[in-house]
């Protein structure tokens, strides 16, 4: 029973944490297409300041070579689990190669910081509609 909570757990995490990268990266792409379309709702405040804030939060990470806290809770389950990469529960392993690379953490690191920079460029050139005051 406990190492079936454990897989629930780890897969969570898993999905959790790819949810997040994909918010980022295509509601980026929404941002973008959505302006060459005439989308109104991509200039929606709260939208932008969430996602802005998002990739912020990696690109902070990056900048002082945080390790990400969902990335710390992911293996702190494997490793409570005694569960090693070969062995994961398949959505976790499946979340798994769609985020993680066998890449450097320097190239991480520099492209998580290069696209918030983007992001925060894109907040500027086509920004959001600020809310407005009511009157009441």
């Amino acid at each position: 029973m406990i190492k079936e909570l454990y897989s629930i757990a780890i897969s969570g995490v898993y999905v959790i944490h790819l949810l997040y990268a994909l918010v980022i990266v295509i509601g980026f792409f929404l941002i973008i297409i959505g302006f060459f379309a005439g989308w109104r709702w991509i200039r929606n405040f709260t939208f932008r300041l969430i996602h802005l804030l998002m990739i912020g939060i990696v690109a902070v990470e990056s900048i002082f070579n945080a390790e990400c806290p969902l990335t710390w809770l992911e293996y702190k389950l494997m490793s409570l689990d005694h569960i090693k990469h070969s062995s994961m529960p398949f959505i976790a392993g499946m979340a798994d190669k769609a985020l993680y690379y066998n890449f450097p953490i320097w190239l991480f690191n520099a492209i998580y910081i290069i696209f918030g920079l983007i992001v925060l460029i894109v907040w500027f050139t086509i920004p959001p509609v600020f809310p407005k005051k009511s009157l009441s």
